[in-house]
C-alpha cells in the first residue's frame, strides 16, 4: 500500500507546477519509495572507514597521547558491527580503509600544510604510523573483506576505491566510521564530485568524532548538502524487506 502511494506521489511530482507542489507526506512516502530501491543489497556495499587503534582504542595516540575523548567514537562500534553482519549475512562487500599518516608518505606540500594542523610531526608523535600497532584495525578483518590503504583524508581520492567500485558493479555505498568531519565528510564529498551515477547513504549514528559540536556540525551539513542521511535502524528496516 505504501509503496503504491509512493507511485502515485512520483506521477504528481512529475506532472504539476510548482505551486502544486506535494504536501510533505506525499514527498515522505516518494523518498521511502526511493530508499528501498537505493539500498537493494544486490548493489550495495558497505564502506568503514578508518577503524584503527590509535582513533578508537584507550590505549590509542588519540586518547592517551593526546588526551582526546575517545567514547563517542567507540560507541559506534557494537551498530556498526551489526550493520557490517548483514552485509556479511546477504553476501555484499565490505570495504574497509585503513590510513597512513606517516610523514614521508606526503608530498613536500603536504608535509607543509601539517606544520599548521599537527606541527607535533617532528616529535614522532603522528597517529597510525604504518607498521605499527596503532595502524591496525581496532577488530580484526575477514578474509573476504576488501581492504584499502590511504594516506590522505578522503578514501576516494589516491586509493583503489574507484576500480573496487567499477568492478564490484556497486551503484550504492553505506558510509560508516571516523572521523566525521574529516574522512567520513570528505569522502562522501570526493563521492558525490566524482561518481554521479553512485548514490552515498551515511548512516549517522555510526559515524562519530572525538569533537561532538564538529559531528554535529557536519551532520547538518551532510543532511542537507548530501542526501540521503538515514540511522541504522531505517537501513535495517528496508533490508528486512529483502
Amino acid at each position: 500500500m505504501q509503496i503504491a502511494t509512493a507511485k502515485n506521489c512520483y506521477n504528481v511530482l512529475m506532472t504539476v507546477s510548482p505551486s502544486e507542489a506535494p504536501n510533505p507526506s506525499s514527498l515522505e512516502a516518494l523518498q521511502m519509495q526511493r530508499l528501498h530501491e537505493i539500498l537493494n543489497p544486490a548493489h550495495t556495499a558497505l564502506l568503514v572507514i578508518d577503524l584503527q587503534n590509535d582513533f578508537l582504542s584507550s590505549q590509542g595516540k588519540s586518547a592517551s597521547l593526546w588526551h582526546q575523548n575517545v567514547a563517542a567514537m567507540q560507541a559506534t562500534i557494537p551498530k556498526i558491527e551489526a550493520i557490517t553482519d548483514q552485509f556479511y549475512a546477504k553476501g555484499r562487500p565490505v570495504i574497509r580503509t585503513i590510513t597512513y599518516e606517516d610523514p614521508e608518505l606526503r608530498t613536500e606540500a603536504g608535509r607543509d600544510r601539517f606544520l599548521w594542523f599537527e606541527g607535533n610531526d617532528r616529535e614522532g608523535e603522528v597517529a597510525c604510523l604504518k607498521g605499527t600497532w596503532g595502524a591496525e584495525l581496532y577488530k580484526p578483518p575477514r578474509d573476504d573483506d576488501i581492504l584499502i590503504e590511504k594516506d590522505r583524508v578522503s578514501a576516494y581520492v589516491g586509493t583503489e576505491l574507484p576500480k573496487v567500485i567499477k568492478e564490484q558493479g556497486i551503484k550504492t555505498l553505506v558510509i560508516v566510521g571516523l572521523k566525521t568531519q574529516r574522512c567520513v565528510a570528505r569522502t562522501a564529498q570526493d563521492l558525490y564530485d566524482n561518481e554521479p551515477d553512485l548514490h552515498v547513504v551515511v548512516l549517522e549514528d555510526c559515524v562519530a568524532s572525538d569533537d561532538v559540536a564538529l559531528h554535529a556540525a557536519t551532520m547538518q551539513e551532510l543532511k542537507r548538502f548530501y542526501p540521503p542521511v538515514i540511522t541504522s535502524d531505517d537501513f535495517s528496516r528496508v533490508w528486512q524487506n529483502y
